[in-house]
């Protein structure tokens, strides 16, 4: 089986890590393209270097510009690669652009796509990856599903590709990095903030609460961390929002965002990993979203969802922080930490 995985983001970056790793321990060959969507050193070449993966063998070079150029270049980039490499199949994981991309330029040379984290669903339109995750499931052929919802959605659906429930590959990085570092989960005296999400950053009213509420809780005692996102911090410099009073860092390493969730008190983001990391990591999470498309998350209320982001939801963070017995939730709604070699059996009897 010769195979090639494209990815252009750090979540894609993470959520490949195992199946690289079972690929490379199966020496079964695996090309690794990135459409350069995140060009920040520290928002993906960082991560290759820190999840010790291989370098990707071909950078397409795509970066600034419009959603829609973006694309068009990853297809027609993608395309001409594809051709050289001739895959049997094509591995496209996530939501993004760069997976919306890989999944369209293979589809229209007849490579099958495998769709690694198909069948999430926030049933939210407005959301760019809700529509690239729709389109991508609907042309794969292999479609792995991280939970039994998933599966659920796909079926639903009536996907024409194989659906398998293999579990996350999210969460098999995940118990690797928490057996290797150790977490102890003693909480410390502050709250991580991430967000970066159009809908809260392009929209000046909800990002000037997202931070009038953090202020507040800021001088309440507990210090806000805020690892910004290059173009989050763009946005709010173009608003003339001051961040004054938020400890407001670098991006992280994937190690150092897994360390700063199990210590804090609170997670306050709208990344859809990071919900899963906090919930796997039993630290509290709220979501600045109207929707999730992990709903296992929601279990026990160790994720909440702030859906209208006003002034009043200072004082429900400030309850859900009071709240010092939360029902821990163990069981293995994102599978077992074996996907990547449960992905990799699939495919090599297919091929």
């Amino acid at each position: 089986m010769k195979a090639c995985i494209i990815v252009g983001t750090r979540p894609q970056i993470i959520k490949s890590q195992p199946i690289i790793k079972e690929f490379k321990k199966r020496k079964s060959p695996l090309v690794i393209i990135h459409t350069g969507q995140h060009y920040d050193y520290k928002m993906s070449k960082s991560f290759f270097d820190e999840l010790d993966i291989s370098n990707p063998d071909i950078n397409l070079g795509i970066s600034k510009g419009s959603s829609a150029k973006q694309l068009s270049d990853i297809i027609i980039k993608l395309e001409k690669s594809l051709k050289k490499i001739n895959p049997d199949v094509v591995l496209v994981p996530g939501d993004t652009r760069s997976a919306l991309g890989g999944a369209l330029a293979a589809n229209r040379l007849g490579i099958p796509v495998a769709h690694i984290e198909s069948g999430a669903r926030s049933f939210d339109p407005k959301m760019e990856e809700e529509t690239n995750r729709r389109l991508i499931d609907h042309m794969s052929s292999y479609l792995f599903a991280p939970t039994l919802n998933c599966v659920k959605n796909l079926k639903s659906e009536s996907v024409l590709g194989k659906i398998y429930f293999s579990g996350d590959t999210m969460y098999d990085v995940f118990l690797e990095y928490k057996n290797m570092l150790k977490f102890f989960n003693k909480k410390e005296n502050f709250i991580l903030m991430t967000i970066h999400r159009k809908e809260n950053i392009h929209n000046r009213k909800k990002i000037s609460e997202i931070i009038s509420i953090t202020k507040k809780l800021s001088k309440n005692g507990l210090e806000v961390i805020f690892p910004i996102h290059p173009h989050t911090k763009k946005q709010i410099s173009s608003y003339g929002i001051s961040l004054k009073g938020i400890k407001v860092i670098n991006p992280l390493k994937y190690s150092e965002i897994l360390n700063m969730i199990s210590r804090s008190q609170l997670l306050i983001t709208d990344s859809g990993g990071l919900q899963k990391e906090a919930f796997w990591l039993n630290t509290s999470c709220v979501t600045m979203r109207e929707n999730t498309e992990w709903i296992e998350t929601l279990k026990g209320k160790n994720n909440q969802l702030l859906q209208n982001i006003n002034s009043n939801d200072y004082n429900k963070i400030l309850s859900i922080l009071k709240t010092k017995s939360r029902k821990k939730i163990l069981n293995k709604s994102f599978g077992n930490g074996n996907a990547s070699e449960k992905i990799f059996s699939f495919l090599a009897k297919q091929f």
